[in-house]
């Protein structure tokens, strides 16, 4: 987004006449520029960070009730959902997951009718939307094929002419959606709810193999000892050579978390303030990055609890309700209001596959006997 851009949606904003998405763009703009200085700021237009602040408030805390009606109970399938330790949990909450824009390229704003699409963004800021079961050739800025669609996936070709310049492109997968990515080099990349990745359409020769992400990703890497790959997640930066690994770096999350499946990797934070040593973790442990503390910590864990959304499961193990409710609004793009917020630190078992949000409601209807209400796209737990 350019300086015009930014100062005409900004007075958008100011005005009130701003949706939830746009104020997404203008966080990510401020954040673009948080460790610059701000010589050229319009002072007239109040101070940046109390902006900033602003905003970020309304966003996890705006509601737009829309002619509340009660769902119905409906059979469905049975579901496995325990109870862990007595403890009674119910879905709650708001979250919400911002698309985030590089800053060292122009952005093109995606249409508002097509904020639910899959975006592929070129390397000139254009964008295309992505139909999931459409099957294309993939063109970099020039028209040159660099890669297909067929279906669910994009693969970039691996037999390109040599290059000297990364050319970028930018995927992003809206809420209620999942995508693959299979990159040059034949590493395969799987994209959950509200997730984007940065990543070079060839790879360089005598060059780390890098990408970013924001969201989750779960990475299936080609073997290349001489190009390490590297996956930076805010400030937390993955070195690996070759393995399976789930990175998950939401904004609105206490932690980044890469969880190991197969083969190693190391861990280093980026930001010179938390400089120390790499931290290895091996297969079957969890790193978690605790954004506010700045601190590291390792645990083993059950891997499936954290790769198993790669086959549409969703699997909740003695896990916090704050954390339950956000992963349900990503994986079914809804919002969830509750108005017990002592439920948040409540801790449950569940596990599913192939219901509809209406049937997860109503699994936990029969179990916990709650009350709810739907409002289009919005969930209320009273």
């Amino acid at each position: 987004m350019d300086r015009k851009s930014f100062l005409s949606l900004l007075d958008k904003y100011l005005k009130g006449n701003t949706t939830k998405e746009e104020e997404g763009y203008l966080l990510n703009y401020f954040d673009s520029f948080q460790e610059e200085p701000l010589e050229n700021w319009p002072m007239e237009l109040g101070d940046p960070q109390e902006l900033k602040e602003k905003m970020l408030g309304r966003l996890q805390e705006e509601i737009h009730p829309r002619g509340v009606k009660t769902l119905k109970a409906k059979p469905i399938r049975k579901t496995k959902l325990l109870q862990y330790a007595a403890s009674v949990v119910l879905i709650a909450g708001a979250a919400y997951t911002f698309i985030h824009f590089s800053k060292n390229t122009s952005t093109a704003l995606v249409p508002a009718d097509q904020t639910d699409a899959i975006v592929l963004k070129l390397d000139n800021g254009n964008v295309d939307v992505i139909t999931e079961h459409d099957q294309k050739k993939i063109t970099d800025s020039k028209g040159n094929v660099v890669g297909y669609q067929k279906g669910n996936t994009i693969a970039y070709e691996q037999d390109l002419s040599p290059t000297k310049e990364l050319v970028f492109n930018e995927l992003t997968v809206p809420l209620g959606k999942r995508f693959d990515l299979v990159l040059s080099d034949g590493s395969r990349v799987k994209l959950n709810a509200g997730s984007t990745i940065k990543y070079p359409i060839q790879f360089i020769q005598g060059r780390s193999r890098e990408v970013e992400i924001w969201g989750e990703a779960y990475f299936d890497v080609t073997t290349d000892k001489e190009h390490p790959f590297l996956v930076n997640a805010n400030n937390i930066q993955v070195k690996v050579l070759g393995t399976k690994f789930n990175v998950s770096s939401y904004p609105e999350d206490e932690d980044i978390n890469t969880v190991l499946v197969e083969g190693s990797v190391a861990l280093s934070n980026t930001n010179a303030s938390y400089a120390q040593a790499a931290h290895q973790i091996v297969p079957n442990q969890k790193a978690s990055w605790n954004k506010q503390m700045g601190a590291m910590t390792i645990e083993e864990v059950d891997t499936d609890i954290y790769t198993s959304w790669i086959n549409g499961r969703i699997v909740f193990k003695n896990t916090p309700f704050k954390n339950i409710r956000k992963k349900l609004e990503r994986r079914y793009n809804v919002t969830i209001l509750n108005n017990n917020q002592s439920l948040d630190e409540r801790t449950y078992n569940a596990s599913f596959d192939i219901e509809t949000i209406e049937e997860v409601m109503e699994a936990f209807k029969e179990n916990y006997a709650i009350d709810y209400a739907i409002t289009n796209d919005q969930i209320i737990i009273n």
